[in-house]
């Protein structure tokens, strides 16, 4: 972004050609809303969604898509009776939007596993990508960061706190770093007392005070889960020893994620808890967009305060050093048995402090492979989805 004579704002580069993977999700539809604020600079390519074709036909029908892929074959038919582009349906065509030849950037907002093959395919194909898809690092963040570094690709992650990192991370050289400093919040749960956790409930869970999430997320955040794969993201995608990556408890949701120096400085990135500002951080990067007056916070509105992490009153918010140290499989085991935990408990079969013993259980299990290749990694996943259902009564 820069300034013109008048004054006025005007970006560099031709328009970007978009793939949104996860379109109708709330990462997607927040990318298409920044899409739609500056029409001239982004050019959408393809469109991929689950099941919701009726906000995808909206979305064909506003923004145009050259085509669209739906991941069920029988809601693809159905879309493509009522719209005059071509529609898809199926894994494989998945990764086609994700590597197709126009496409400059994908983001990638699938949820689940589903979103791991379109990253790596994109990568072999030169796409830069808007990273939303945890899993693509989780299971194979070693695989993908050598590909990428191989073909010179960009990932931009948009998850708030790597987001947070990749910004701060500006402020000096890699050898530089002392510690990269993960945040995390507070909600209603992490102020129980721990002899109440047992009780906890999906209406418990859902009580949160800041982001728009799904519901598996918003378990793995109330069992501080979702940051020890934060740990696993950030060691592969800054390529940093799980050592050097702390967690703080930070109840305001204003700082995002900081930086340590060797030098003592600390950089930190600052700003609403928006995952749009995060969204548009990716689609114009290396540049940065204009944001709307509501992204901009009040810095006299409230204190920034850091407190110690509970690792003693959630167990699972050490688990990411603990599979980062092990190493191999571990991580894809640790990510396969969490998703078998929060199930039984979305099914009210375990209690919600049963998830970590089921998770710790099936990493005990587990026989590592040291240096996994892709297909030992889902098939290390796939088996502890398994084993994890063995230790609950369904």
């Amino acid at each position: 972004m820069v300034l013109d004579f008048l004054g006025q704002l005007r970006y560099p580069g031709s328009m970007k050609n978009i793939a949104i993977l996860g379109s109708t999700g709330s990462i997607g539809t927040q990318t298409l809303e920044i899409v739609n604020r500056f029409p001239d600079l982004f050019n959408i390519i393809s469109l991929v969604a689950n099941r919701n074709v009726q906000l995808l036909k909206y979305q064909i029908e506003k923004f145009k898509p050259e085509f669209v892929v739906v991941s069920d074959k029988k809601n693809a038919q159905i879309l493509s009776k009522q719209v005059d582009i071509e529609v898809l349906a199926g894994e494989e065509n998945i990764v086609t939007a994700a590597s197709d030849n126009r496409v400059d950037l994908v983001i990638n907002s699938l949820v689940g596993k589903s979103g791991l093959r379109p990253s790596i395919e994109a990568i072999k194909q030169g796409k830069n990508i808007g990273l939303a898809n945890k899993e693509t690092l989780v299971l194979a963040g070693n695989i993908v960061m050598k590909l990428a570094k191989k073909h010179n690709v960009s990932i931009i992650p948009i998850d708030s706190e790597h987001s947070a990192l990749f910004q701060s991370l500006k402020s000096g050289a890699h050898r530089e770093i002392k510690r990269l400093i993960l945040t995390m919040g507070k909600g209603p749960i992490a102020k129980m007392a721990k002899n109440r956790l047992s009780e906890v409930t999906m209406e418990d869970v859902l009580n949160r005070p800041s982001w728009d999430m799904g519901m598996k997320i918003n378990v793995d955040s109330a069992t501080c889960v979702n940051k020890a794969f934060e740990v696993i993201e950030a060691r592969w995608l800054f390529n940093i020893p799980a050592a050097k990556i702390s967690i703080v408890v930070h109840p305001q949701y204003i700082c995002h994620s900081l930086v340590e120096f060797k030098d003592g400085s600390i950089m930190a990135e600052l700003g609403t808890a928006d995952m749009k500002r995060y969204t548009q951080y990716a689609l114009f990067y290396p540049d940065r967009g204009v944001s709307p007056k509501d992204a901009f916070i009040d810095l006299f509105e409230k204190p920034i305060v850091f407190e110690k992490p509970p690792f003693d009153k959630f167990p699972c918010l050490g688990m990411g050093h603990y599979v980062v140290e092990q190493g191999g499989t571990m991580p894809a085991v640790l990510h396969g048995a969490d998703t078998t935990a929060v199930r039984a408990f979305m099914d009210k079969k375990i209690n919600f402090t049963d998830i970590s013993i089921i998770i710790q259980k099936t990493l005990d299990a587990h026989e590592l492979i040291e240096d996994p290749d892709l297909e030992d990694i889902l098939a290390s996943e796939n088996w502890a989805e398994r084993y994890a259902k063995t230790l609950i009564s369904w």
